[in-house]
């Protein structure tokens, strides 16, 4: 299952209760199409599930700034998850080498 997704909202939590630190919930025409989790250092990274015909992927928290900056300047960005074996992805549409990207 891959889903395009043009918005997110982000959640950054100070709540010791969850085993994640932040959450981003992605958007497309303003439809939810799935989330990633980011899980809090020292806590084990769960399988990537479908919920409601969504995928939700778990990163380790280290992982915030690297995907961020890839939603801040990438587009178009998809998010996917074959749901048989785990395998999540957040990636882009085919780059010609070189491309210079607007910020």
């Amino acid at each position: 299952m891959t889903s395009e997704f043009d918005a997110y909202r982000l959640y950054y939590h100070s709540a010791p209760q969850y085993n994640w630190q932040s959450r981003l919930y992605l958007y497309n025409n303003g439809a939810y199409v799935g989330s990633i989790y980011f899980m809090k250092d020292g806590v084990s990274i769960p399988t990537n599930v479908v919920v409601g015909d969504q995928p939700r992927l778990y990163f380790p928290a280290g992982k915030f700034e690297e995907i961020m900056n890839v939603l801040r300047h990438e587009e178009p960005l998809y998010i996917s998850l074959v749901p048989s074996n785990g395998i999540g992805t957040i990636s882009t549409s085919s780059e010609p080498i070189g491309e210079e990207e607007n910020d």
